[in-house]
């Protein structure tokens, strides 16, 4: 305020005229330049079909890989003599993983057997752990 009051007040009401004027034609101008048209949406093209299709098929066995380790889980699981709330089973193309932890060393070699004997399964690692006490 202080610049206005050394002003005439003529003067200063025809310097806050035109700093306002001045500003709205910068927004205005900003606003026409910005201003695009919607743009039409258009279903995405692959650009190698033979990539787009492999990349469907990937997706599909892992789906199915996930599929068939939750069946061999519940075999196990129904199949009993283990405790398998501390254990994951990880398949991939029919080959068989068990990781985690077992609360005794007699369930590490029952729960191989009971994943080999589920149709399908074409090997099983075992990595399968005695739990120790407080876990």
């Amino acid at each position: 305020m202080k610049l206005y009051s050394k002003l005439k007040p003529a003067a200063a009401l025809a310097t806050i005229v035109l700093l306002t004027g001045y500003a709205g034609s910068v927004f205005a101008d900003d606003a026409a330049v910005s201003y695009l048209p919607p743009v039409q949406a258009r279903p995405a093209v692959p650009k190698d079909p033979v990539k787009a299709q492999r990349k469907t098929e990937q997706k599909a066995e892992r789906a199915a890989d996930r599929h068939f380790a939750t069946n061999v889980r519940k075999a196990i699981i129904k199949a009993g003599g283990v405790d398998a709330s501390h254990m994951s089973v990880v398949a991939k193309s029919g080959a068989i993983t068990l990781e985690g932890s077992v609360p005794e060393a007699a369930q590490i070699d029952l729960a191989q057997q009971h994943a080999q004997q589920v149709a399908g399964v074409t090997g099983v690692t075992n990595r399968l752990s005695l739990a120790t006490a407080g876990h």
